[in-house]
């Protein structure tokens, strides 16, 4: 992670785009960076792609699980049902003590789908936002997906937007409970953009937002 550095509003800020992790590698990270917001005000943005995995929400169990295919099906501990990270697909993770940031869970999701609202918008992509099926699409399908464990008023996991991933993965889950769900991704839009690229734009408009 990058050099942490205090902000206006008086708590430490770092983020750094790491690469490709496994989901485990990564939670593991957020594990060891929940404890960092947990004892002081220090929040940590983290940005990565996973190799190709399916994650189950709380709501589902890995018992009785099949899908098509050979991907790994890991339990997660984030709300929500099923979905898929793969390459070319990138997860934002953001682990910051919401209490002390005076956000309700409610409001917290609203500004990471407003700020990737916006960063889609940098890219001249418009897109919408559905309370009922979480994050947000374009015209074309759901480009971006949200899904958060609140522990001890600190964030766990994230919103995942989909860049140059394979959408036919997505065939192989019922994604977020929505049968035949049709997706989108950024390259589709636009033809130059790299996941570090969006990432950063991302932090900016995060930034921006804090102010």
């Amino acid at each position: 992670m990058i050099a942490l550095k205090p902000t206006n509003n008086n708590f430490l800020f770092e983020h750094a785009f790491l690469g490709c992790l496994e989901f485990e590698a990564a939670f593991q990270i957020q594990r060891n960076l929940w404890s960092c917001a947990k004892d002081k005000n220090q929040m940590s943005i983290m940005g990565l792609e996973h190799p190709a995995v399916i994650t189950l929400g709380r709501r589902m169990k890995l018992e009785g699980w099949t899908s098509a295919g050979d991907i790994p099906v890991i339990q997660s501990t984030r709300g929500g049902l099923a979905t898929v990270h793969s390459e070319g697909q990138l997860v934002i993770y953001p682990v910051m003590n919401l209490k002390l940031q005076g956000l309700g869970v409610k409001e917290f999701v609203s500004k990471i789908l407003k700020i990737t609202q916006l960063t889609l918008r940098d890219y001249g992509i418009e897109s919408f936002i559905d309370n009922e099926n979480v994050g947000l699409f374009t015209v074309n399908g759901k480009i971006a997906f949200c899904g958060l464990e609140i522990k001890e008023g600190i964030s766990q996991h994230g919103i995942s937007i989909n860049i140059a991933n394979d959408l036919r993965l997505f065939s192989q889950i019922v994604s977020c409970g929505v049968t035949a769900l049709k997706t989108d991704r950024v390259c589709n839009h636009v033809s130059d953009v790299t996941m570090r690229d969006f990432f950063e734009k991302w932090i900016l408009n995060f930034n921006q937002s804090l102010h």
